[in-house]
C-alpha cells in the first residue's frame, strides 16, 4: 500500500502522490498520515477521495469554529474526512457521522476506527422515515444523490432514512454545537419540512453546502428555514456558515 506521511513531504512528492491517487482502480487503497496523526487516513484510488482530502485537510474548510464543540453532527459524512479532522482537533467532542452510500460508509468506518469519539451510522437523512436509493453520482463518489422509493419498488441499494430529530434521538444528542450538512440536494427536503425548526433551534453553528445546481430551490429552503432564528452569517475563505448570535 502506498502511504504518504504529510509531516515529511515536499511539493514534488505530493504532486506524484496526487497523480497516482487519481489513476488506477478504485478497489486499490492509498493511505495518508496527516500531521499529528498516529494512524493513517485511507483513500480509494481513481475517486474524488483525494480531492475531498485536499479540501478538508489542506484547505481546512472546517477550521472555523470559535468555540470548542461538545457535539457534532456530520450529515453526509462521505468517507469520514471531515469527522476525522474534527475528531483530531476536538478529541472530547461527541461526533456522529451519517452517510447513506454503503461504499462510502465502509471507508468512513475504516477511517473513523482510530477515534473513540466518532459514531458512524449508515442512514440517509430525509423529511420523514422512509427508504431511499442512489439516483446519481455527480462529479464522483462525493456527489451521491438519493431519492425516495415507494414501498414495493425494487431497488439496490435500499437505504433507510430518518429525520434529523430521529437521528438526534437515536444517538442521544439533545443539542448540536456544530451541524455540518453536505447531502447533495437533499437539504431542500429537510429544510422544507416545517418540523425542521425543532432541530434548527437546537443547533449553534450550521454549515450547509447548497446544491441548487442539482436541485433548484435548495438555497431558498435553507434561508427560509433559518430566517428569524438568530443566526449570523460567517465566512471562512469561500466557505459559508451560520452561528447563533
Amino acid at each position: 500500500m502506498f502511504t504518504l506521511n504529510l509531516a515529511h513531504v515536499n511539493k514534488e512528492t505530493w504532486n506524484q502522490f496526487y497523480f497516482y491517487a487519481k489513476q488506477g482502480s478504485r478497489n486499490e487503497i492509498l493511505s495518508i498520515v496527516p500531521k499529528g496523526f498516529t494512524a493513517p487516513i485511507y483513500l480509494r484510488r481513481s475517486t474524488s477521495d483525494i480531492d475531498n482530502f485536499i479540501q478538508i485537510y489542506l484547505k481546512k474548510e472546517y477550521d472555523f469554529l470559535k468555540q470548542t464543540p461538545n457535539t457534532i453532527l456530520d450529515l453526509g459524512g462521505y468517507v469520514g474526512l471531515a469527522s476525522t479532522f474534527l475528531a483530531q482537533k476536538y478529541p472530547n467532542a461527541k461526533i456522529v457521522l451519517v452517510e447513506p452510500d454503503p461504499d462510502n460508509y465502509i471507508i468512513a468506518k475504516l477511517n473513523s476506527r482510530q477515534f473513540r469519539n466518532i459514531e458512524c451510522i449508515n442512514f440517509g437523512v430525509w423529511s420523514k422515515t422512509c427508504d431511499l436509493t442512489i439516483s446519481a453520482k455527480v462529479g464522483g463518489d462525493w456527489g451521491t444523490m438519493v431519492r425516495e422509493v415507494s414501498e414495493n419498488e425494487k431497488v439496490s441499494p435500499k437505504i433507510k432514512a430518518m429525520t434529523v430529530m430521529d437521528i438526534m434521538n437515536f444517538v442521544e444528542m439533545e443539542n448540536i454545537d456544530f451541524l455540518k450538512i453536505d447531502i447533495e440536494g437533499s437539504e431542500k427536503e429537510i429544510f422544507s419540512d416545517l418540523k425542521s425548526k425543532e432541530w434548527i433551534r437546537r443547533s449553534k453553528v450550521i454549515s450547509c453546502e447548497l446544491h441548487d445546481r442539482f436541485v433548484p430551490g435548495c438555497s431558498e429552503a435553507f434561508h427560509n428555514a433559518i430566517k428569524d432564528e438568530g443566526f449570523a452569517h460567517g465566512k471562512h475563505g469561500e466557505f459559508d456558515f451560520y452561528s447563533k448570535i
